[in-house]
């Protein structure tokens, strides 16, 4: 391309050359024309008198017969220059350029241009400064063109280096990734697309490793949870086999104690199945249903267990609300908020239901008197398996899987749900919110 580009600027300027050279050619040849037609020879010889340095005029007649040269070398003799011939026979101007001289070494331009009156006239330039410089102005053409290539060419690549090094980084990471390697982070430098991607790459890898670690942590805690009843059944039935003789009132109550621990087992099962099929994505049925007769149900079943515990429990229900969802599973919600108030509140103690329209949710709080949580257990509650009294939990029959069946319902059905609470011993509030299904109030 750089070679075409450097031809195609050469002879644009040899052109304007050429042309500046015919123009004065033509001028020549309308003064030699007048000399003519007057057959006036000084006219003629003073057309080819003194041309200018390294130029020569020479007046053919139509049979090519020189009859004025400016340098008085060619008189009377005829020309044979094939351009010279072709202006006489044509009638058209004619050019030739850098063809070699008469002299070693010297190039020269020739132009023929037809006289009116008959004959020619034949202007000859010395051509070899003009090539020459021509020549020179290739070559730093040449050299410029290669110098713009080099500092293009290193431009590209510093450029190209600095956007393939994040790609090469970022494909870095991603192959640890496959490898399992979790911890794998690319460096984000800049604003551009690259760097979003880069810091996108990382916020996943974040992600990526705290699932994993709460993957690692939920199947160490489900061995956990599910390891103890199995151990405290082996110990029970041991001794039943290995004592002998054994009282039948003892052999009795262990074997009661091994169907309570079963009945352990299997709700620690049910509620791990529950959390799995939610965490799978399984669509729930959505019905509209009237919340205030849902808690009322819900509270009024729990109501004895209240009474027995001697807690009193009160059911306020400011605004008639209707939400869209599956009224099983809302059920659990606020069954499971009540039980747990029930449980972690002692004699004496007090329990109230709450629910009323906040802007387009409805918003359901269960407050207890109990013994509150810790402030830094609050934001873990939620979490599976987690306790914030591990010893008391177990002695209630949790499995520390509750709650986090509560949120997980609860976000199924576009709500929201926490907890607050003043510290141990001074009671918890959880607070549920549903989206109010639209067109009812």
């Amino acid at each position: 391309m750089s070679v075409a580009l450097v031809r195609m600027v050469g002879e644009y300027l040899y052109s304007l050359k050429a042309d500046s050279e015919m123009r004065t050619a033509q001028g020549m040849a309308a003064s030699a024309d007048q000399a003519l037609m007057r057959e006036d020879m000084d006219a003629l010889w003073a057309v080819c008198r003194d041309p200018g340095p390294d130029r020569r005029v020479l007046i053919v007649d139509p049979q090519g017969a020189v009859l004025a040269d400016s340098r008085s070398e060619l008189n009377g003799e005829t020309l044979s220059q094939v351009e010279v011939a072709r202006a006489l026979e044509t009638g058209t101007e004619q050019f030739t350029g850098y063809y070699a001289s008469s002299e070693p070494g010297r190039l020269e331009s020739l132009y023929a241009v037809p006289l009116s009156s008959g004959g020619a006239l034949c202007y000859v330039t010395q051509s070899d400064r003009a090539y020459d410089a021509l020549a020179q102005f290739r070559t730093r053409l040449i050299l410029w063109l290669a110098a713009v290539a080099a500092v293009v060419l290193c431009v590209v690549l510093i450029m190209s280096r600095g956007l393939t090094r994040p790609i090469q980084a970022l494909s870095r990471g991603i192959g640890q990734m496959t490898q399992g390697d979790y911890s794998a982070r690319v460096e984000v430098t800049g604003r551009g697309e690259l760097s979003q991607l880069n810091a996108d790459f990382n916020q996943m890898c974040d992600r990526i490793q705290s699932l994993d670690k709460a993957r690692g942590q939920f199947v160490s805690n489900a061995s956990h949870e599910l390891r103890t009843p199995l151990s405290t059944m082996k110990i029970l039935i041991e001794s039943v086999l290995y004592q002998d003789p054994m009282d039948p009132d003892m052999a009795r109550d262990f074997l009661r104690d091994v169907d309570s621990e079963i009945d352990r087992l299997n709700s620690v099962i049910a509620d791990l199945l529950t959390l799995v099929s939610m965490d799978n994505g399984n669509e729930i049925e959505r019905k509209p249903l009237s919340l205030n007769n849902l808690l009322d149900e819900t509270a009024r079943r729990l109501q004895p267990l209240a009474r027995e515990r001697g807690i009193e429990m009160t059911l306020s229900i400011r605004d008639q609300i209707a939400v869209a969802g599956d009224s099983g599973k809302l059920e659990r919600v606020f069954y499971n908020l009540i039980d747990n108030a029930i449980k972690y509140t002692g004699r004496g103690g007090q329990i109230r239901v709450e629910m009323q329209r906040s802007g387009r949710k409805a918003s359901v709080r269960v407050s207890d008197t109990g013994i509150g949580i810790p402030l830094e257990d609050q934001q873990h509650v939620f979490d599976r398996f987690y306790r914030v009294d591990k010893a008391r939990s177990r002695e209630t029959g949790g499995t520390g899987l509750g709650l986090s069946i509560v949120r997980q319902i609860v976000l199924m059905h576009g709500g929201q749900v926490w907890v607050n609470s003043d510290g141990p011993n001074k009671g918890s509030t959880f607070t549920v919110e549903l989206p109010e299904l639209a067109g009812r109030g």
